[in-house]
């Protein structure tokens, strides 16, 4: 049986860009620099990252986002704070050189 009792609770920064036809995506620079950047800023708070790639596969429907990442992180207000970090201009202007996808953001909090 699976132990569904968390001592610790987790939160996830959520980021999903959505499809949108002749949109271009730079994963390379997503996930080796923009997200890694984002990451060490969030110092000691960040307990794991992750950024996925869309697949099509023939039969299935295609996602409806072309590129998903999350970061998990144990403190909210640690995280809102790391916002106001002066690296953190520099990097949004990074994020924009990625895609010209509006991204959604969502915060979330990790059930299980």
């Amino acid at each position: 049986m699976i132990n569904t009792q968390w001592k610790i609770h987790y939160f996830c920064a959520a980021v999903l860009y959505p499809y949108k036809e002749g949109a271009t995506c730079d994963f390379e620079h997503y996930s080796k620099n923009v997200i890694p950047e984002y990451v060490e800023i969030l110092g000691d708070n960040c307990v794991k990252f992750k950024v996925c790639k869309r697949l099509s596969t023939p039969g299935v429907p295609n996602s409806s986002f072309v590129c998903c990442a999350n970061v998990w992180i144990k403190n909210p207000q640690k995280s809102g704070a790391a916002m106001s970090d002066p690296r953190m201009n520099e990097l949004m202007a990074k994020i924009s050189s990625f895609t010209e996808i509006q991204p959604i953001r969502q915060f979330e909090r990790v059930i299980y």
